[in-house]
């Protein structure tokens, strides 16, 4: 469909590049998510269909006729005149996962001192984090796959006991992409379908949060699901991992939403699963307050 063409036609704001929209994506304020302006619903160009990492996937006449407030005959209309189907339903991405070798971004990749400092403007020990994650550093030049992962700290994922992925955090704080991850192409597994961090340790409890930086902060009992959204496949894995999780995510509505879905689905899995609310999200807990709340939740 020709989404850039149709969003331009009816002047609805749209972005190509944003610290929430991924590569080959286009990023729209979600209408389902109420106040929504932080362009949280994609439509990807490669599957031709719309989710919002914050609620989940919308089929296409829905969210077609929800952002231009017309009638569901309506949107169909516009969808055909604009090239797309309107058979399409809400999905999952068609997964082309492993077609290319996995490989790091080019370039050197050593955690240098700029890499360092970004650790310790958000209050990380550099040397202990480094260590602890196996981090890697990108320079000013660092592509794979035409893809730019300059200047960012990557994080590689493990899953039975080898590297299948990665994910970079810029720090520079200035690329509207936050974060971005290998390209689904190299993965050996997706990174949606596992779990970061050390889930494999035999533990009984494990702490459940957003992003690769929350793990960094509370340590080695807690993981993380890559975001908000989850997938059916990270649900059995922590089913098959846990008997208890402690969900703790950002305090933010969609966020909490998110996380009593997550409680839901893990107890009807025959997990003991409850919800933690804070007032930030984890990363930015100091590190005594993270050691502390730790404690408390792994009591």
């Amino acid at each position: 469909m020709q989404i850039e063409k149709l969003l331009t036609d009816y002047h609805i704001p749209y972005v190509t590049e944003h610290k929430n929209v991924r590569y080959n994506w286009i990023g729209i304020h979600c209408p389902f998510c109420p106040g929504e302006q932080n362009y949280h619903l994609g439509y990807s160009i490669d599957d031709n269909y719309f989710s919002c990492w914050r609620c989940g996937g919308h089929g296409t006449t829905k969210t077609i006729a929800k952002i231009l407030s017309v009638n569901w005959d309506r949107a169909e209309e516009i969808i055909k005149k604009y090239g797309g189907t309107t058979k399409q339903k809400a999905s999952s991405p068609k997964v082309r996962v492993g077609t290319n070798k996995f490989q790091f971004p080019s370039g050197d990749l050593t955690i240098h001192d700029y890499h360092k400092r970004y650790l310790e403007r958000r209050n990380f020990d550099p040397e202990r984090i480094v260590e602890e994650w196996d981090l890697l550093g990108t320079g000013p030049i660092a592509k794979l796959d035409d893809i730019n992962y300059a200047r960012r700290i990557l994080a590689p994922i493990h899953w039975d006991g080898r590297i299948v992925s990665f994910q970079g955090r810029d720090i520079t704080d200035k690329h509207m992409a936050k974060y971005m991850a290998c390209p689904p192409e190299r993965e050996i597994i997706s990174h949606q379908h596992i779990l970061y961090g050390t889930p494999d340790l035999g533990r009984i409890r494990g702490v459940c949060v957003e992003g690769i930086t929350d793990v960094w902060r509370l340590g080695q009992d807690s993981f993380a699901i890559f975001g908000i959204k989850f997938t059916r496949h990270q649900i059995r894995a922590i089913a098959r991992l846990f008997e208890e999780v402690v969900i703790v995510f950002d305090p933010d509505p969609q966020a909490q939403a998110q996380a009593l879905k997550l409680e839901q689905e893990l107890i009807f899995k025959g997990v003991r699963a409850w919800r933690e609310e804070i007032s930030t999200d984890p990363g930015s807990l100091g590190q005594e307050e993270a050691n502390y709340l730790m404690k408390q939740l792994m009591k």
